[in-house]
């Protein structure tokens, strides 16, 4: 599954280049990005000094190479409408310059024939000028259609590895926002059940995005689904040699923050490592009535996976009550921007998450989502945004009070 993953992002890299690769080959079609108002004026103002040119030199010096100039550029950027126009117009000055009384005698040192020749010889050029842009065009086009399809091949692709739901745990509401800033995105997040009472719950943002961000995601997701499970009692161990492989599989710019945590809803512990990654934010139901968003940050780790060849990490340990919140995200969600370049900012997070406690895990993180929407309405999205909000039912919490309970009463 994962092989044939891996050489489905191969295929689309392969495309990818290519397109880059006809992207400067077509370098001159960037000057169509200017408006058609600048693109007249560029070619009267050619047209204007060629003519004036032709009428004040020497007659006998023929200037008929230098209409070449505004007829091709015309034919270019304006259409053959104004080629064609252009080259009525040369003949006009030509008229003009050749007519009797103009001077006494006209010879041209290259002879290019007369009017209705050289006029000939524009009507040819700007004919296969035509239909070579028609036919460099269509090339573009077509190999564009085929590198835009291969990438939503592969956002489809991407978004399989991805969960689509969230995972179905006694005691624990889950709820999660994925939206990627373009088809392929760097950001991962996974929900792993080790068990009846334990799940894992991963994130993580790659450094770069688009496809290259896309290829790291899909090999750091197969190598915590093959490894997490054997060492799911030892993070520490595990982050280390995740970061180790990340760090001889990929380019030295290459690196992931990452947050993964194991839950047990029997014991209603939480154990992670944070490498690198933006510290999620833990609020505690029965602290909020004293203090105003308390919220702790789960820290404890190390450095972002794959960015040094040997790297230590620190575990932490929470536990959990009833109403518990986790809030995991991105930077995409600090990041985001309003029309003034301010960030949203984790005080907003904070605030947003505080008054939306009472809420369920999807209602939260659709509730922050409107947040962000509101400040960066007419902002484009930059980054990836990834978002997982976990809460701790009141079942849960009963349900552990009963098991230490019954331990206690096979103790006596």
């Amino acid at each position: 599954m994962v092989s044939s993953i891996s050489n489905s992002f191969v295929a689309t890299a392969t495309d990818f280049k290519g397109a880059r690769r006809l992207e400067m080959s077509n370098a001159l079609k960037r000057l169509q990005k200017q408006s058609t108002a600048t693109r007249i004026a560029v070619f009267l103002g050619l047209f204007g000094f060629t003519a004036s040119l032709d009428l004040v030199v020497d007659h006998d010096l023929s200037l008929f190479a230098l209409y070449l100039i505004p007829t091709l550029y015309a034919a270019w950027y304006l259409g053959t409408t104004w080629a064609y126009a252009s080259t009525l117009a040369g003949g006009v000055v030509w008229f003009i310059d050749d007519w009797p009384g103009w001077h006494s005698y006209h010879y041209a040192l290259v002879p290019y024939g007369n009017l209705a020749g050289r006029l000939a010889v524009l009507v040819i050029i700007v004919v296969i000028v035509s239909a070579l842009k028609n036919a460099l065009e269509d090339q573009y086009e077509a190999e564009r259609r085929v590198v835009v399809r291969e990438l939503e091949i592969a956002s489809e692709v991407q978004k399989r590895l991805l969960p689509s739901q969230p995972p179905d745990i006694a005691g624990l509401d889950v709820g999660f926002l994925y939206r990627p800033a373009r088809q392929l995105s760097g950001d991962y997040y996974d929900f792993l059940p080790l068990s009846s009472e334990r799940i894992a719950i991963t994130i993580g943002d790659v450094s770069g995005k688009g496809l290259p961000g896309a290829l790291l995601m899909a090999s750091l997701q197969s190598l915590v689904r093959t490894d997490l499970a054997v060492r799911e009692s030892e993070l520490r161990s595990f982050a280390k040699k995740l970061s180790k492989r990340l760090y001889e599989e990929t380019a030295q710019e290459r690196y992931v923050t990452f947050f993964f945590a194991v839950l047990d809803t029997s014991s209603l512990a939480l154990h992670y490592v944070n490498a690198g990654h933006n510290p999620p934010l833990f609020f505690r139901k029965w602290t909020l009535s004293r203090r105003k968003s308390n919220a702790e940050m789960l820290d404890k780790g190390g450095p972002p996976l794959g960015l040094f060849p040997e790297s230590e990490y620190l575990s932490g340990r929470v536990s959990l009550q009833e109403g518990d919140v986790l809030v995991v995200y991105t930077d995409g969600v600090l990041d985001a921007v309003n029309t003034e370049q301010e960030q949203f900012g984790e005080e907003r997070l904070r605030e947003t998450v505080r008054t939306s406690l009472s809420l369920s895990a999807s209602e939260i993180c659709h509730r922050i989502a409107e947040r962000m929407d509101a400040f960066s309405a007419g902002s484009p999205q930059w980054d990836d945004v990834t978002l997982v909000v976990v809460k701790v039912k009141s079942e849960v919490a009963d349900l552990s009070t009963v098991g230490k309970e019954l331990q206690e009463g096979h103790g006596d």
